[in-house]
């Protein structure tokens, strides 16, 4: 076991994943920030337009998110499965930035309260597991490895709920 840190590329050459790291999360506080900042105007209402548009577009990426990790299970070809898991991760954190966003930082309706909350517990166990498996995988916790136990039935109820949460909003 060496005491290299960890890169993100091909060879010793890479970038380190702390540095990528830390980019990341000045740019989802960048957002958040920018999100907070716009809350209260109405050219971002979630009823309008572009609020509606950013919404659709923090779904999506999510979606994107759960289609990379079932393709990441499966990965053939030129990309290899830290790739997918890269993208996973990423589509993971900047999705729900959008959908923040899109919700103006607010507990709405109990339908779109029960979808930001499910979409809360999914980001915590993705954050676990990104930041907390390795570490318990070294340590020879195996009851770590159930995380993934509670992580995808999260995703599942997020899915359900941001469909009971669109079909609300263009129901009623």
């Amino acid at each position: 076991m060496g005491s290299a840190a960890p890169v993100i590329g091909k060879g010793g050459a890479g970038i380190p994943a702390r540095l990528v790291d830390g980019v990341v999360a000045a740019v989802v506080v960048a957002g958040l920030a920018w999100g907070w900042s716009t809350r209260e105007q109405a050219s971002l209402d979630p009823h309008g337009w572009p609020g509606y548009l950013i919404g659709i577009a923090g779904t999506v990426m999510m979606v994107a998110a759960a289609g990379l990790s079932w393709r990441k299970r499966r990965a053939q070809g030129r990309i290899s499965v830290g790739a997918w898991y890269n993208a996973h991760v990423l589509l993971g954190l900047f999705g729900p930035v959008l959908v923040l966003v899109h919700a103006r930082f607010a507990w709405g309706s109990i339908n779109s309260s029960f979808a930001l909350g499910a979409m809360g517990l999914v980001i915590t166990s993705g954050l676990f597991a990104r930041y907390g498996l390795g570490p318990a995988r070294r340590r020879g916790l195996r009851w770590a490895e159930l995380w993934h136990y509670g992580h995808a039935p999260l995703c599942m109820v997020l899915v359900l709920a941001v469909i009971v949460h669109i079909y609300m909003a263009h129901a009623y």
